[in-house]
């Protein structure tokens, strides 16, 4: 600096410290022990629960959800497995006693423990499920027995128009009239479809020959015929065997017709009971509102006039 400056300029310490001093540091505090999260209530058994909660989470929705869509028999998510399944995970009594006499948040529960909470609201719920599940399980019965009850209206229609089971059996007709000329049952007109078994009781004098050996060897045309009636009828029934996923050589046609005659009355008497039970609930509730009726004329005083009460 030159010697002849009379004015020497001082830094401003003040700014200086305010603007690029070091800003002290502040001690760090040590962090303190870090609390341990509150293990969850629970009255359910680790391997139950686990269970439970496997069961729960197919259904992406909450608890509360799912016990509304058992109250209101809502089976859109609940199919017969499910049902099943459910049925199996039901809180027995030691854990229902567990519930009821908890006195904690409910939210300090376990996801199980909380599903349970909210079932035990529904009244009946054990008897809903089960209700539920005959329902589920009567819908895969009845689409189980449609295509039976196709099989034999097609079997029905197939004998009504089988023209070489006719011919065979006027066949039959004629030879039976014959052979009881003379006797009452010798101009018979038809014959019951039963007699058809009785074919091989009558003997010839011949051992080991039938009537029914004899008719075949007689009319070869006829019999080969029906023969190929009886093939179709096989074929056919072995396509039915596979479509039921039944064993070929096990299933019967007349158990699969004995069914269909006996669901068929069960199904038509169901059917009756339903009009007689929505009737009966009609004729309930039309007394109901005849009932309320007369209650609201009672209130009124006689001859139209109002009764009053006196307000102390």
């Amino acid at each position: 600096m030159p010697s002849s400056s009379k004015e020497l300029v001082e830094p401003d310490y003040a700014s200086l410290e305010l603007l690029f001093c070091v800003p002290p540091t502040a001690p760090k505090e040590k962090p303190g022990p870090k609390m341990k999260k509150s293990k969850e209530i629970t009255f359910v058994g680790p391997k139950k629960s686990l269970l439970l909660s496997i069961f729960l989470k197919q259904f992406k929705c909450s608890n509360e959800e799912i016990v509304a869509m058992i109250q209101k028999g809502d089976r859109s998510k609940l199919d017969a497995e499910r049902l099943k399944q459910l049925l199996k995970l039901l809180p027995d009594d030691h854990e229902i006693n567990g519930l009821k006499s908890c006195k904690e948040e409910k939210s300090e529960l376990a996801d199980a423990d909380q599903f349970y909470l909210n079932l035990l609201e529904v009244p009946s719920y054990q008897l809903r499920i089960e209700c539920m599940l005959i329902c589920e399980e009567t819908k895969i019965l009845l689409e189980c027995l449609w295509p039976k009850a196709e099989a034999i209206r097609t079997a029905c229609e197939t004998l009504l128009t089988s023209h070489r089971l006719l011919v065979f059996c006027q066949l039959i007709l004629k030879v039976g009239n014959f052979l009881n000329y003379g006797h009452h049952t010798g101009d018979a007109g038809g014959f019951k479809i039963s007699a058809l078994l009785r074919l091989t009781e009558t003997k010839a004098n011949q051992s080991h020959i039938t009537l029914l050996h004899h008719i075949l060897e007689g009319s070869l045309d006829a019999s080969k015929d029906l023969q190929k009636e009886f093939a179709s009828i096989e074929k056919k029934k072995e396509e039915l065997a596979d479509y039921f996923c039944e064993d070929r050589k096990k299933l019967s046609l007349e158990d699969v017709f004995n069914t269909m005659k006996t669901f068929r009355e069960l199904f038509l008497k169901a059917l009756q009971e339903n009009e007689e039970r929505k009737a009966q609930a009609a004729k309930s509730e039309k007394r109901k509102k005849q009932l309320r009726g007369e209650d609201a004329k009672r209130l009124k005083g006689e001859y139209g006039k109002s009764i009053t009460f006196n307000k102390n």
